[in-house]
């Protein structure tokens, strides 16, 4: 399948010509940046031990994406499936694992969703708020607990340092708008920015259910008091979409309705050697979905809530870095197919980074995590990063890592799909090791992963039998490869057209312990993926990406996508 798109972006306005005359000159891409994601203490991208991929707000700015899930297609390793267009629903795998096992985060805070994996894309947060996306590809279960197996994606949102105000608009076929406008006060010790956004179409069916109407609202403040800041933030985005074949080709119509709303407050507050990092946090979601059933609309509600707070800790000594603290975390869920569900998790947790020298850097680390329905339990990991020659690093790690059962995988019941309230937690070590090169002109980077997992929570069917049942199937083991590399020209040769070539390419193998049974998601993994990037300056203030991707599933057909935007910055 061949596929082309183009769409055009047009500036309404900007209130801060200053700003966008000094990015004319920028580079699109930062070569060491600072990665939070991959651990609880922060370290640049030379010395991480596992594959990282950061998207900055530069490269976002330029990419013919509007939205997260759009942008996300672009990373080598990261599988999108969408529902629908233009953010409207999708799940998001990385190396091979389902969408339920990638835990998405906001600022630090997990904002994955306990009914169901579907709902991790019901992101509050506009393209024009992210300040930068991290992805780790790898587990992070010793960081972050639960669902972490086949990676992390970390959303940043941006900081305030300068008084700005803009606005952006495009318009395309079947009725299809997409307009925001964002403003940002900043002054010594306070500053916030407030942004807002529309995306609607009246749907590319005619007769049928595939118009979408997304609305997100986001804002962020901060206060500062010397070294020390305090953020506050806080979205909400509100989906109203067809979801035509969705779930069921039997019954064609359906839609749904999601509200999301965030609410989370942090601070870093610096003493000497010791910092300390507390933060709570409420996610708020909602899901009222319909279904056309032989003429009669059936209605299913769910509303769940997450409260949390965690400390985190970080002591610089002659010994190194070490992070220490703990987290709660409460799910209430009232739903009326699912039933009203609550539990409860509680972790504690270290980690300790040891430097014994200028181009070694060893990391270990452990969480004890408690959930009231299965008790307490220990992941470990650990993992090392050697800089060979200047800009050549080795990494490896070892990590095992969890996810429990979401609430739809427990308790939904119907004709097709059969629930099971008896599945334990899911289990899986993982093991990477690889080489990164970072230089002015080239970075490139090559790494092999191996994930041996057990009690593998899936939707399976035995022979004979028509009926979806949520078990853990024995075991599932992964392993791949990933190799990558990206040219800069113009680090080069001066008044280059060309700006940066890059290619990449992911392999996966996964074979399944339990034969026989015919699987719904652990083997529906893109076998072979490739994806290339061109990006041209033809002037100072015209530039052009070229995106294309190329994917061969385990099972299913091939498929081939070229995107392309061209930019204009005033």
């Amino acid at each position: 399948m061949y596929r082309m798109h183009a769409v055009i972006f047009i500036l309404l306005f900007s209130g801060n010509a200053t700003l966008m005359a000094q990015e004319n000159n920028i580079q699109y891409y930062e070569l060491d940046p600072v990665v939070v994601t991959g651990s609880r203490i922060p370290y640049h991208l030379s010395e991480s031990p596992c594959s990282v991929s950061v998207i900055t707000r530069e490269e976002i700015a330029i990419l013919p994406a509007d939205n997260i899930s759009d942008i996300l297609k672009y990373v080598s390793g990261v599988d999108v499936r969408q529902r629908g267009a233009h953010g409207v629903q999708a799940d998001v795998g990385i190396r091979g694992g389902s969408y339920e096992q990638t835990l998405i985060m906001v600022d630090g805070v997990n904002i994955s969703d306990p009914q169901t994996g579907h709902h991790n894309m019901d992101l509050p947060v506009n393209l024009n708020d992210i300040e930068r996306i991290e992805i780790v590809k790898g587990p992070a279960a010793r960081i972050y607990g639960p669902n972490a197996v086949g990676g992390v994606i970390n959303i940043i949102t941006r900081d305030v340092n300068s008084n700005s105000f803009g606005g952006h608009g495009a318009y395309g076929e079947y009725g299809y708008y997409d307009i925001g406008a964002q403003a940002a006060l900043s002054s010594d010790k306070v500053s916030g920015r407030l942004s807002a956004n529309q995306r609607y179409s009246s749907g590319y069916l005619e007769g049928k259910d595939t118009d979408f109407d997304i609305k997100t609202i986001n804002y962020k403040g901060i206060l500062k008091n010397g070294s020390n800041k305090f953020r506050l933030g806080m979205g909400f985005t509100d989906k109203d979409f067809g979801a035509y074949k969705f779930y069921s080709d039997t019954f064609p119509d359906q839609r749904e309705k999601t509200e999301t709303f965030l609410l989370y407050s942090n601070a870093e507050i610096k003493m000497a050697d010791v910092e300390v990092v507390p933060r709570i946090h409420w996610r708020h979601h909602k899901d009222e979905f319909k279904i056309n059933i032989n003429g009669v609309w059936n209605l299913n509600d769910h509303r769940t809530d997450v409260f949390g707070a965690q400390v985190n800790t970080l002591i610089t000594s002659g010994l190194g870095v070490t992070s220490i603290g703990g987290e709660a975390e409460l799910e209430d869920m009232e739903s009326s197919s699912l039933g009203d569900h609550n539990r409860g998790r509680q972790s504690i947790f270290v980690e300790h980074r040891l430097y014994p020298s200028d181009k070694l850097t060893i990391g270990m680390g452990a969480s004890a995590v408690h959930y009231s329905s299965w008790g307490w339990e220990c992941w470990p990991g650990a993992d090392m990063s050697i800089e060979l020659t200047d800009g050549l690093t080795w990494f490896t790690s070892f990590e095992k890592s969890f996810r429990v059962p979401t609430y739809t995988e427990l308790y939904y019941f119907t004709p097709a799909n059969q629930g099971n309230p008896d599945l334990k937690p899911e289990k899986a070590w993982t093991g990477e090791t690889g080489l990164r090169w970072l230089t002015d002109g080239v970075t490139a980077d090559f790494s092999l992963f191996y994930r041996d997992s057990e009690d593998v929570i899936d939707w399976s069917r035995r022979p004979g039998e028509t009926a979806w049942q949520a078990r853990n199937i024995a075991t599932v083991r992964t392993k791949g490869g990933e190799v990558g590399v990206t040219f800069y020209p113009q680090s080069f040769f001066s008044n280059q057209w060309l700006s940066s070539l890059g290619i990449a390419y992911t392999y996966l193998d996964s074979d399944r312990g339990t034969q026989g049974m015919e699987s719904k998601y652990a083997l529906d993994y893109l076998q072979h993926q490739v994806n290339g990037s061109v990006v041209f300056a033809w002037l100072s203030s015209l530039k052009q990406v070229i995106k294309a991707r190329y994917g061969k599933r385990m099972v299913g057909d091939n498929y081939t996508v070229v995107d392309t935007r061209l930019t204009y910055t005033l």
